[in-house]
This record gives structure tokens, sequence and C-alpha cells, in this order.
């Protein structure tokens, strides 16, 4: 159920339904695997069930043993096939269900109430209501979420330096950063004033650093804003959490990712009394 990797970016959120899939395992391909090795159990047991019988007419035993054995192996081939029956029902029942939360997602996308005016990514209000429900469906669905939680370096320098106007262009110009660097599935969204945070469904801690990092190098190499002939970066530090490692519902993964979050930039900012941060632990810095 894990995906250990993050699809490559896109130019825009409007286009990226039509990226190519990522590397992670979806809860129905683990049951479509469970049906085929059960089946293949099933035709295994009723091959070992010939063999024996075949040595057992060899060595002439009595006919009790052929009818005990044939019991036995038809009641283990016909349980291998039932537990496969209900694994496609479970399937056809989670895609189903996932095609309507999709659905309901793809009408939650087009509403303007649910966007931050500024960098067009979701807002406070549904970034939380939407990470409860997901905790929820990872929940029921034994998979992992990863919550990953970043804050911009210095935006108070930039605007005294250049003002609002300015920060607010790098704003923006991190927004579309960090929708280059996730899914569309996954749930990106203004958290404050310079903190931003992501949800990332079925994600498993490993992923959760590869977005991290992939957003963190974007930054390194992409100019937000030109002022006065000089370019202007923006440096970001970074917490990630996860469900169910680091928390049971929504707040206790933001809580947990933003505190990773500013471990990481009392580090960068070289305070004596911060540990070190480490990956597992702290996030990622910018």
């Amino acid at each position: 159920m894990q995906r250990t990797e993050q699809d490559p970016p896109a130019e825009m959120r409007v286009s990226r339904s039509t990226r190519r899939s990522d590397q992670r395992s979806a809860p129905g391909g683990d049951l479509a695997r469970l049906r085929w090795q059960l089946r293949a159990g099933g035709a295994i047991l009723a091959i070992a069930g010939v063999a024996i019988l075949s040595l057992a007419h060899a060595a002439n035993l009595g006919w009790e043993f052929y009818i005990l054995n044939v019991l036995i192996f038809a009641a283990a081939t016909l349980t291998a096939y039932e537990l496969a029956a209900v694994s496609r029902k479970n399937h056809v029942t989670q895609a189903q269900h996932r095609r309507a939360q999709s659905f309901v997602d793809t009408l939650e996308l087009q509403d303007p109430a649910m966007r931050d005016d500024l960098t067009q990514l979701f807002n406070r209000g549904y970034f939380f209501e939407r990470l409860e429900r997901e905790v929820e469906r990872s929940r029921s669905l034994q998979c992992p979420l990863a919550v990953l939680v970043l804050d911009v370096d210095r935006l108070e320098g930039i605007n005294e330096a250049y003002g609002r106007q300015t920060g607010d262009a790098a704003l923006a110009k991190l927004a579309k950063v960090i929708l280059k660097c996730t899914r569309a599935t996954d749930i990106p969204a203004r958290l404050g004033d310079d903190e931003f945070g992501v949800t990332m469904p079925e994600t498993d801690r490993r992923g959760a650093f590869v977005v991290a990092t992939r957003i963190r190098r974007m930054l390194e190499v992409t100019s937000v804003c030109e002022r006065d002939g000089q370019s202007i970066k923006l440096t970001v530090s970074l917490g990630v959490s996860g469900f169910p490692w680091d928390g049971q519902n929504g707040d206790e993964l933001v809580q947990k990712a933003d505190g990773a979050m500013y471990v990481v930039k009392a580090t960068r900012r070289g305070t004596t009394d911060a540990p070190e941060p480490t990956p597992s632990e702290a996030g990622l810095t910018g």
C-alpha cells in the first residue's frame, strides 16, 4: 500500500490529471495480488492432493485414507477460491468508493471558497477539514498518510527591502513550485502568512521526504522575482509527519510536522539549544 516515489512535476495543477502514475501501490493492487495468490494456492493444493492420492494408491493404503484426503484438499481449495472472491468484492467496493470520492473532490476543486486569494492554493479551513477526512480514509484502508509543513525563511526581510508587493509575488511563485512538486491527489494549502502545508494521501515517510527534497531543490534554482537587477530566491524550512506513526488525527499530525519544521528553522538560524534535526524526526532543510 505504501508509495516511496512521487510523480514528476507538471506545469500547472489543472493539467496534472494527465501525468503518469507514481510508483506507489494502491490498495486495489494489493487486493488483486492477494486474489491471484489465493487462487494459485488453491491450484497448488489441488495438485498436491492428486500427488498424495497417487502415492497412497501406489502404497496400497485403505479407502479411509482416500476419503479423508479428498475432503481435506477439497475444503482447502474451496476456501482459497472463496477468499479470492471475497477479496474481489472488497476491491470492487473500494474502487466504487474511490470514484465517488474523486467526484466530490473534483467539485471541491472548482469552489473558489476553498482557495486562498493570493496563491490560489487551498485555504487553511479546507486543509484541516480535508485532512481529517483523509486520516479516516487512511485508517479504514490501512494505508499511510503524510503531512508536510513548510515556512518561508526571512520573508520579512524581503518585505522590508523591496515592499510587501514583492513579498506577495514571492509567495505566489512559491505556491507554483509546490504545485509542480506535488500530485493532483495531494492537498496543498496556505496555512498562514508565510506557512504552507501539503496533505499527501497514501504516502509513507520516504515518499514525504522525496517531496520535501524536490521542493527544496527546485527553490535553489528558481528566481521568485527580479528587483533592481537582482534575482530573489526563497529558502524554506520543512517538517514532515505521517499517519499512523506520528499521530492519529489531523491536529496531531500538523503539530508534529510544525514542531519538526521549527526544529529545522532554529538549527538554520544557529540556535545553540536546538538539537541537530534528523530526517526521520525533523524533516529537511531548505
